[in-house]
């Protein structure tokens, strides 16, 4: 009686719905699977990715939960009392079923789930002759709590399918409620076997699940006043509504274009920070204009970055702001273009820019996002939080040339710097940490952010003699690999001033030199903006000593920036004593002379 009442149940809600219902010949017994495919959800009964190269079957009542890029995928259906997840990754390695298979086995890696019982693990073929490894198991969590046969009754039944193709692997696990699937095999067997590791573009029945990527959308920030076009395939990367915003790819070229290289550029580009960005940056002051703030900020390029490392491309008026393009070369073979517009408007300072890779930029079809999207930007002023008020810049209220004094306090050894330096910095010497050199010693640091100038100063007890402390400098530099390529010039020399005396060290490389070894190699890459230029000054008096090291990224050594080190070398005193100004001449040294015998 209860089965016919079902039947008819079901039967009405199927007429109702358009529903085409299938029988077992002899059961009588109702095939949900064709019941909750109707011809209306045929009209979007599959669910897939054109980007990854799969689909599956889309059940009308499914709750789907995916990742911005569908590398990922959850589904649940409660027809079906089941859920479905996907993972697609990248077969970096190239392997077989049978690695995975042996790594699973090996408890090794990502493939070891804690928690669950295999009932068996075969290698199958599907009916379009695609190999699996096919994994039928249960979750143990029943067995701690339930006797034997309540486990099984009540616990879900779970396969897990896991598929080699198109230069990815796809790991499908499909789960069950035990009790249900007793019932309802076959639909359990038919929503597992409809995964395909293949997308048809002709399909109008399969749902994408990048639509809504797929198209251009207007984003609109409501409590900075502003909106952006955001370009297909491209996703807001952080909290909406904040005031600094990021827009970035949520695909790689080579994933757009379905070409698998051997090489993740994805994660570099996004290394390098390549997508589109909104900043609001402060209040505008009265009478302030685009161009003058832009061309103030080119200043500081012109004034901080190598003439090596980066070209002006372009500077000019926009209508509603300031442009300004540049081409830096900071990382060796991989050039690397900012196109910024400086913009005023709602009473703000605004900057809207694009990081793009030298060879997207050089193509107009593949720069296009990237500039389409800066030239949608739009002030909103409407549309701003009612709290938004007032945000000044610091620079504006400080006098960043006024002096300021670095100092060891214990030991009495100072520099003047000025505003613009931050002090008590936190700083990593990458060069050597003459921190071992002292007993009962201190230290100072200091950074200036336009420059990227490290300083550190340090003094203490060090009884070693000026002589043995060459010896050890001279030492580290004939085993320094670069210096050793002929990529560093080494200046050494010494100077004594009373009962001080001084040592110098400079490690400078040379860009042209960096340039021609990345070019003979492909594998040697620099990164100039990491890469330190490096002036040591050591002043040992009796037995104390005192050390001034100051790093410059090899991007930011102009001669601006080295006449700053000059200047912090002349400032220096040690118990009042001015002794760089009393030097009177320098010896020079060669690391050959100063080696030990």
């Amino acid at each position: 009686m209860r089965r016919l009442l079902a039947a008819v149940l079901t039967a009405g809600m199927a007429f109702s719905m358009g529903i085409t219902l299938g029988y077992a010949e002899d059961s009588g017994d109702i095939d949900l699977y064709e019941a909750f495919s109707s011809q209306q959800e045929k009209m979007k009964n599959e669910v897939g990715s054109r980007i990854y190269k799969w689909s599956m079957h889309l059940p009308d009542d499914a709750i789907i939960y995916k990742s911005e890029r569908v590398n990922y995928f959850d589904m649940y259906t409660s027809s079906y009392s089941a859920s479905v997840s996907l993972d697609v990754q990248k077969n970096e390695e190239g392997q077989s079923l049978e690695d995975i298979l042996y790594n699973m086995q090996m408890n090794t890696g990502e493939w070891y789930w804690w928690g669950e019982k295999e009932f068996s693990v075969t290698i199958e073929e599907d009916d379009s002759s695609q190999r699996y490894i096919r994994i039928v198991k249960a979750q143990q969590f029943y067995d701690y709590y339930m006797v034997d046969e309540a486990a099984e009754e009540l616990g879900e039944f779970i396969e897990n399918r896991i598929y080699v193709a198109n230069g990815y692997i796809y790991n499908l696990t499909v789960s069950m409620d035990g009790k249900f699937y007793r019932g309802h095999e076959e639909m359990f067997d038919k929503l597992t076997s409809s995964f395909k590791p293949a997308f048809d573009e002709e399909n109008p029945k399969i749902k994408e699940l990048s639509e809504s990527y797929s198209v251009k959308r207007v984003y609109e920030n409501t409590s900075y006043g502003w909106q952006i076009t955001i370009a297909p395939y491209w996703k807001l990367e952080d909290v909406p509504n904040a005031r600094y915003q990021s827009f970035a790819p949520v695909y790689t070229d080579e994933e757009l274009e379905q070409q698998m290289q051997e090489e993740d550029i994805y994660e570099y580009e996004n290394e390098r920070g390549e997508g589109v960005f909104v900043n609001l940056m402060s209040s505008a002051n009265e009478g302030e204009t685009a161009s003058g703030w832009a061309k103030g900020e080119l200043q500081k390029i012109r004034d901080n970055y190598n003439e090596k490392v980066y070209d002006v491309i372009e500077e000019k008026d926009t209508g509603n702001g300031y442009g300004v393009t540049v081409r830096y070369n900071t990382v060796t073979n991989k050039p690397y273009v900012v196109k910024s517009r400086y913009i005023i408007g709602n009473g703000y300072k605004y900057i809207v820019s694009a990081n793009i890779p030298d060879e997207k930029y050089s193509s107009p079809e593949k720069r296009k996002d990237f500039e389409e999207m800066m030239n949608s930007f739009s002030l909103k002023g409407e549309n701003m939080s009612r709290y938004l008020g007032h945000i000044v810049w610091a620079e504006s209220l400080i006098n960043l040339d006024e002096a300021k004094e670095l100092k060891t306090k214990k030991y009495d050894c100072k520099t003047t710097l000025t505003k613009a330096w931050m002090t008590k910095a936190q700083y990593y010497d990458y060069y050597h940490d003459y921190s071992q050199y002292f007993s009962s010693g201190e230290e100072a640091y200091a950074f200036e952010p336009n420059s990227n100038i490290h300083l550190k100063m340090a003094s203490g007890i060090n009884t070693s003699s000026m002589g043995e402390i060459k010896e050890y400098m001279a030492d580290m530099l004939s085993t320094d690999d670069d210096v050793r390529l002929g990529l560093v010039n080494v200046s050494l020399k010494s100077a004594s001033v009373g009962d001080a005396q001084i040592f110098y060290m400079s490690r400078e490389y040379d860009i042209g030199r960096i340039r021609d070894a990345a070019n003979q190699d492909e594998a040697k890459v620099y990164d100039l903006g990491n890469t330190m230029n490096q002036y040591r000054y050591i002043i040992k008096i009796n037995n104390n000593m005192y050390t001034l090291d100051m790093d410059i990224p090899v991007a930011n050594t102009t001669k601006m920036n080295l006449s700053k080190v000059e200047k912090i070398w002349m400032n220096t005193q040690i118990g009042g004593q001015d002794y760089p100004g009393k030097i009177s001449s320098w010896t020079n040294h060669t690391v050959e002379e100063l080696l030990p015998e």
